[in-house]
């Protein structure tokens, strides 16, 4: 939805710290005066691609699946929102799976982008925050595969990637709650997002 913040809660479970980090993010906004729709992974299916590589012959990059699940709303609200949030969980040291299979999804826009696709190269430039949640209270590189996949996931949509918010020791459901300097935090980001990147009135 154009003039609307996108926010992408990317767990299994509703109710979690990630669930709470979406909520946060977009009370900010709303407390900015902006608009923001969550968009929670697990009530949007999303078929897992198939390697068939069709996306990459066709001159079109089209995707069998396109239009048989709800990947293609998804993307396109990459491509309207005037900055976007995730919210996720890490799992062995990466994304869940929930996330993942959509994110494979966006082979064929990598495929049209790389080839120059005049659409996807016009998108303007616009942000893309997140907020990832670690059970673990320590972890050598605990995000940095979850923070590269993300970053070239997003680059066939001109989004560039902000300074992420990465929480340790966030587990049990509660635990972003109790804590109040994170929880302020992600407010706050809602609020300055908005500020900084809403949409001019013509």
């Amino acid at each position: 939805m154009e003039n609307t913040a996108a926010i992408f809660m990317c767990s299994h479970r509703s109710g979690g710290n990630s669930f709470d980090a979406a909520n946060f993010f977009r009370q900010g906004v709303e407390e900015a005066g902006g608009q923001a729709f969550v968009y929670n992974l697990k009530k949007f299916k999303v078929e897992p691609c198939t390697a068939c590589g069709v996306c990459a012959k066709d001159k079109r990059h089209r995707c069998p699946l396109d239009g048989k699940d709800f990947a293609r709303e998804l993307f396109t609200a990459l491509k309207v929102a005037p900055f976007v949030f995730f919210a996720s969980p890490i799992y062995f040291y990466h994304l869940p799976s929930i996330f993942k299979t959509w994110i494979d999804r966006s082979q064929m826009h990598w495929c049209a982008w790389d080839a120059g696709d005049e659409g996807l190269r016009a998108l303007p430039e616009r942000p893309a925050y997140t907020c990832l949640v670690a059970g673990r209270d320590r972890g050598d590189k605990l995000f940095e595969g979850a923070l590269l996949t993300m970053k070239y996931f997003l680059k066939p949509f001109n989004l560039r990637f902000a300074d992420p918010v990465a929480l340790l020791n966030t587990d049990k459901a509660g635990d972003l709650r109790a804590n109040e300097a994170a929880a302020t935090a992600l407010v706050e980001l809602g609020k300055a997002a908005w500020f900084e990147h809403a949409p001019q009135e013509v």
